[in-house]
């Protein structure tokens, strides 16, 4: 009986205990989960602070970067407008200074290193286009203005020679006075002239071809003192080499100048030698003087200045300005001249002017250089005699071939009446010794010639208070040769100039001897 009571209250314990068991576990699982669920939330928090954490940091870097980045580009662009801008503007005045690049070579290559250069190539070209139309506008004005100067200057030319023609009986003084104003007025003319012709003005026109040894002579009349500074030409050329009409007064101008430079430049007991030869490609004259010369610099600056292959600005030419090269590039870029400078024997500068063959011609018999023109220096050895009207073109043409033959211009008066022309083999030949005889006692006899009127005219003049005849005035030399008729001018846009009856080949004036010292300004 008792086993059975302790049985039935074990039974009976053990059922209480599982009855009361199942929520103890079930409430232990669930303190476990509330557990790990806490542990998952810190974890969390923590997580959710570390991330906020790198965040501030990382923001915190991006404004550090942000800031340095903005600092770079501030510290550039004013590098670009206190350094780099003012380089470039004084680059395009002066192409030696040079542009600094980036202060932050790490820039290189980034946007805003682009977008500057782009800024200062926008600047450059800003300032190139507005340099050229000022410069366009300022040329345009000097052109204008000289080519009106030079108009009148041609006006008051021809007022003068009329009142030499009109009175040929005045008192030697007042002529002389009146050749010193004539003289002046050339001077003005070539003042007038060499700017206009710097700034894109044309040189006058003249009708008829004129002998080169003509031009080489009226170019020296254009000097103040040219017959006590420069010498007579030396004529080394075998036939008579002409220009062109329309290259006659450019390459006057070009001759004018540099005797003008070279006499400027020398000693005033010192004489510019002047020489004319003939070359394979045409022909030359030789400008030679005894002056300070040049060096490197003034060599390069000049070789540029001289080609014409480079454009010239004004603000280039100096103050006061120095026309006188830019005008002579400018006639070689037009007409196709050349102008080289080398150093002379005598320690100056000699210019070399190649006139090419296509701009020269050989002159009619008929026509032959005016008075004041050197006879040619003929040389030792044997040369050919010179032959009848129209035989030389033909026959040389004929027989060699040569192409560098300059073509001939005939008057149609003088070739109407030409005969049946001889064989050159008929034709009689000299020897060297009668030729260098025949020529020396001709110059001879026209030195002695000019000397014996010359003395005859001045005991004239001083016996005589007042000539009553044209052939008691003192010597002088014909005016300067002038473009005949209507076709002359002197530039665009020039007032037209009345006619004048002077011939385009009358040779140089003469030079007063009181005439004010030479200007200063010129380009050697």
């Amino acid at each position: 009986m008792l086993i059975e009571v302790v049985a039935a209250a074990v039974v009976a314990g053990g059922a209480t205990a599982a009855a009361t068991g199942g929520p103890l576990v079930a409430a232990r699982r669930r303190a476990r989960r509330a557990g790990e669920d806490i542990r998952e939330a810190h974890q969390a928090r923590d997580a959710a602070l570390a991330a906020a954490g790198v965040a501030r940091a990382e923001a915190g870097a991006a404004r550090t970067e942000a800031r340095t980045s903005r600092e770079t580009v501030e510290r550039e662009t004013r590098h670009l407008l206190e350094q780099r801008l003012p380089a470039l503007l004084s680059h395009l005045r002066t192409p030696h200074v040079t542009v600094p690049g980036l202060l932050t070579p790490e820039l290189a290559g980034t946007p805003v290193d682009r977008l500057h250069r782009a800024l200062l190539d926008a600047v450059a070209e800003g300032v190139a286009a507005e340099s050229e139309r000022v410069d366009e506008a300022g040329r345009a004005v000097v052109r204008g203005a000289m080519s009106r100067v030079h108009s009148l200057q041609l006006r008051l030319q021809d007022g003068l020679s009329e009142i030499q023609r009109r009175h040929p009986d005045a008192e030697p003084a007042l002529m002389a006075d009146v050749l010193a104003l004539d003289m002046l007025n050339e001077l003005i003319g070539r003042a007038a002239q060499t700017p206009a012709l710097a700034t894109g003005s044309t040189p006058m026109l003249f009708r008829d071809d004129t002998h080169l040894v003509d031009i080489a002579v009226s170019a020296a009349s254009r000097v103040r003192d040219f017959k006590e500074r420069v010498g007579e030409p030396v004529n080394h050329l075998t036939r008579p080499v002409g220009v062109m009409a329309q290259s006659v007064e450019p390459l006057r101008a070009v001759l004018a100048e540099l005797l003008a430079n070279a006499v400027h430049f020398s000693h005033g007991t010192l004489k510019v030698d002047v020489s004319l030869h003939e070359t394979q490609t045409g022909a030359s004259v030789i400008v030679e003087d005894a002056g300070v010369g040049l060096n490197a610099e003034q060599f390069a600056r000049a070789e540029r200045l001289l080609s014409g292959a480079h454009a010239v600005r004004l603000v280039e030419l100096g103050d006061p300005p120095q026309t006188g090269w830019a005008a002579i590039g400018a006639l070689v870029r037009q007409y196709g001249f050349q102008v080289t400078l080398k150093k002379s024997g005598y320690g100056g500068v000699a210019a070399v002017v190649s006139v090419p063959a296509a701009l020269l011609v050989e002159m009619p018999e008929g026509h032959a250089p005016s008075v004041h023109a050197p006879a040619p220096v003929r040389s030792r050895e044997p040369a050919s005699p010179p032959l009848p009207t129209g035989v030389r073109g033909v026959t040389r043409n004929a027989e060699t071939g040569d192409p560098t033959t300059l073509p001939r211009r005939r008057r149609k008066s003088r070739e109407r009446g030409t005969g049946p022309v001889a064989p050159v083999s008929e034709l009689p030949r000299l020897e060297p010794r009668e030729a260098k005889a025949r020529w020396g006692g001709w110059q001879a006899g026209r030195d002695k010639g000019r000397e014996a009127v010359e003395a005859v005219e001045r005991e004239t003049a001083e016996a005589m208070p007042r000539p009553t005849r044209e052939d008691d005035r003192p010597p002088q030399d014909p005016p300067l040769s002038r473009p005949s008729e209507d076709v002359r001018a002197a530039g665009s846009g020039n007032t037209p100039v009345p006619p004048t009856e002077r011939a385009p080949h009358e040779g140089p004036r003469s030079t007063p001897r009181t005439a004010p010292a030479q200007e200063r300004g010129h380009d050697l």
